[in-house]
């Protein structure tokens, strides 16, 4: 009976490090890479197949995924500027796999860390999401509604991080525990957020077009 009790332990010990073993970071971005290379594809297509045809469907099918794909590009790089910026403060931090369609690629300790790594985690999010946001200006020339839909949706999320972000920040620089203030978030924070940024993302479109 004892030794099937302590076979049973060892079991639930070698499952308990099993789930705490991080995913390998080459793999992450091959895979972070690859999924942003898809669908920037796929927006693609769709752009250049409106540029040969002109036909409406492909016009409503490439500003859709221009939309869906610029949200995507945004989070994946503001997920990974909060992790480069946790790593590049020596804060602690732990990734984890994806589940499903989450994009959130890591765990920070916020009771292990300090508030300069967490700022530094926080702006690093945000040095992304603008350095992608200002390479597509750069790179795309702005004259088909699609091309404007992608910056139009890339500046939403922006904004989107913006407005939940922000007094976050603040907070913490005036001494606020950052866990203890991001346990006080709301769903309808997210919800303002949300039609913030998607109001940010009309206004740049409209402003662009």
């Amino acid at each position: 009976m004892a030794e099937a009790t302590q076979h049973s332990n060892d079991e639930a010990d070698t499952a308990e490090q099993e789930e705490t073993v991080e995913p390998g970071l080459t793999g992450m971005l091959l895979r972070d890479i690859a999924i942003a290379f898809a669908a920037l594809s796929l927006w693609a297509a769709a752009d250049a197949w409106y540029q040969v045809t002109g036909l409406w469907f492909a016009q409503m099918l490439a500003v859709g995924d221009a939309l869906l794909v610029g949200l995507l590009l945004a989070a994946l790089f503001h997920e990974w500027g909060h992790y480069s910026g946790a790593r590049a403060s020596g804060a602690t931090v732990c990734r984890k796999a994806p589940e499903g369609f989450s994009l959130l690629r890591f765990d920070f300790d916020y009771s292990g860390n300090d508030h300069r790594q967490f700022h530094w985690m926080t702006y690093g999010g945000h040095i992304l999401h603008w350095s992608i946001l200002l390479l597509l200006v750069i790179a795309l020339p702005l004259d088909s509604l699609s091309r404007i839909a992608l910056v139009g949706s890339v500046f939403g999320f922006v904004v989107f991080a913006t407005f939940i972000e922000y007094n976050i920040v603040k907070d913490t620089w005036a001494g606020a525990d950052p866990g203890e203030r991001l346990s006080q978030i709301t769903p309808k924070d997210f919800q303002q957020a949300t039609m913030i940024g998607g109001l940010g993302g009309l206004f740049a479109i409209a402003a662009l077009a």
